[in-house]
């Protein structure tokens, strides 16, 4: 896209952020690491107390930190996060003392922050009555754009609305687990939304809203008193830098209208294999017993990178792991209306014996072969597809692609970014359910969509493959990791 932004030209814009992401930004961009954010929002002063019971249970399989991985000294949280940034943000409403809290990842506890009826002004961001009940918990993430704009520039507006749908994957399947009931919310009223939470819009701003149990008239929990003198918010990077592209995308999404986002039609089917004798669909074993919302599933995952081995997957590992991911996005879409646009799957298989290497889309337990079918030359083509040499993927036991229509994305901005928070959901229900079976994974949209779309039969405008999760049996990395728990 032009370095001058052309509101006529968005559509375009979005559409290359999938099919040409190395054309984001201008010839010649440079992250200045010296200069970064720091991986954490950092609040001085205020009053703070630490998260408890269920919310601390949620937070920590969520947004908190998990570990510390050297020898960099990384801060690990449990979910993935495009290059370890994590630019999601997570505010609380508690409704019923009418409080308003940061979360403080590192440390999981709540930090006041002073807000006038945070309550009313959150029912008047969602479009609800004056007296609408609410659950006593509610939750608002939000993106903060130069943790992630810093290194990945204007291509960080596609990549942060992935990192928010991660998030909100992990938090509406760990809420509902905890507090017997969560819904989510996209389509809402974005400035009433940021200024409840007192961020400007322009550098940081809401992306989804979860309730958290059933809704009740009154009710929630007093932890925190009024904050007084209120935190400032400090920052590491001496110069924050703006992209005109970025903010024109952004503003358009912003300025949507709340409830105005419909999901249209779902994703077009691959093409199926071609050939005189088509290949046979392939009928997957029952999934495995898992528990995604086992705290030692949630901190075990982390990315495998160049660690995969070659071995095989079994099939059920693999029914399990497209199991889960539909799964997600079948609940998401229950629990959030029919604005979340329908997310499917398709899966080149490597290594699964009583699977032919090939490429399939997934239906229900079935595989049906497509596009390329057959293939036992998939590997190398799959690593050919990789803008980089970070993931050996040909040693993978199964590729997963996420699979959306950039059609429907194409309408707006905003239906770009609800898009993109979908394919977040499907991608962290992957990797979860990756490491629940004793795989490791990793999730990336660096390659070369055009490619796969080709590989699947997708005709990249109905339907087209949105991120790629690599999955198999991974060597032990080398690095120290420690440990971090809530006091």
């Amino acid at each position: 896209m032009s370095r001058t932004p052309s509101p006529d030209r968005i559509a375009e814009h979005l559409r290359l952020l999938r099919e040409d992401p190395q054309s984001a930004n201008p010839p010649g961009w440079r992250a200045d690491f010296s200069d970064g954010p720091w991986p954490v929002k950092v609040h001085q002063g205020g009053e703070r107390a630490p998260a408890t019971g269920a919310l601390a249970r949620v937070l920590r399989g969520t947004v908190a930190v998990t570990a510390v991985r050297g020898p960099s000294k990384t801060l690990r949280r449990a979910v993935p996060s495009g290059g370890a940034m994590h630019p999601t943000e997570a505010y609380v409403v508690l409704t019923g003392s009418d409080r308003l809290c940061h979360v403080d990842p590192y440390r999981l506890e709540l930090l006041a922050l002073p807000g006038d009826s945070p309550t009313r002004r959150l029912r008047q961001g969602l479009c609800l009555a004056a007296d609408a009940p609410l659950p006593a918990v509610v939750l608002l993430l939000t993106s903060r754009f130069w943790k992630n704009f810093y290194k990945y520039g204007d291509f960080s507006y596609r990549l942060g609305a992935v990192d928010a749908g991660v998030v909100l994957g992990r938090l509406l399947r760990l809420a509902g687990s905890e507090f017997g009931a969560a819904w989510v919310r996209t389509d809402f009223a974005d400035d009433a939304l940021n200024d409840c939470l007192g961020v400007d819009g322009r550098d940081e701003s809401v992306y989804a809203v979860v309730g958290c149990g059933p809704t009740v008239a009154t009710g929630g929990t007093d932890v925190i008193g009024r904050p007084a003198p209120p935190p400032r918010v400090v920052e590491r990077s001496r110069r924050i830098k703006r992209s005109p592209v970025f903010d024109m995308v952004h503003a358009s999404a912003r300025s949507a209208p709340a409830r105005a986002v419909a999901a249209g039609a779902p994703p077009a089917a691959p093409v199926a294999a071609s050939g005189a004798v088509r290949a046979e669909t392939v009928e997957l074993p029952p999934s495995l017993a898992v528990d995604l919302t086992d705290e030692d599933v949630i901190v075990r995952r982390r990315s495998g990178g160049r660690q995969f081995t070659g071995r095989p997957a079994s099939p059920a590992q693999l029914a399990t792991v497209l199991g889960q991911a539909a799964t997600a996005i079948t609940t998401l879409r229950r629990r959030g209306g029919p604005t979340l646009p329908e997310i499917t799957f398709c899966t080149a298989v490597h290594r699964v014996p009583g699977v032919p290497a090939g490429w399939y889309s997934y239906h229900n337990g079935r595989l049906v072969p497509v596009g390329r079918g057959p293939d036992p030359d998939l590997g190398p083509y799959l690593q050919g597809a990789l803008f980089g040499s970070s993931v050996n993927a040909e040693l993978a036991a199964f590729t997963v692609h996420t699979v959306a229509s950039p059609r429907q994305a194409g309408r707006s901005a905003r239906h770009y970014r609800t898009q993109q928070l979908a394919v977040g959901v499907a991608m962290e229900a992957v990797v979860l359910a990756a490491t629940a079976v004793g795989l490791g994974n990793h999730p990336f949209l660096g390659f070369d969509a055009p490619a796969i779309d080709a590989a699947y039969g997708l005709d990249g405008q109905g339907s087209g493959a949105q991120a790629q999760i690599c999955v198999g049996v991974v060597r032990t990395g080398s690095e120290w990791e420690v440990t971090v728990r809530s006091r």
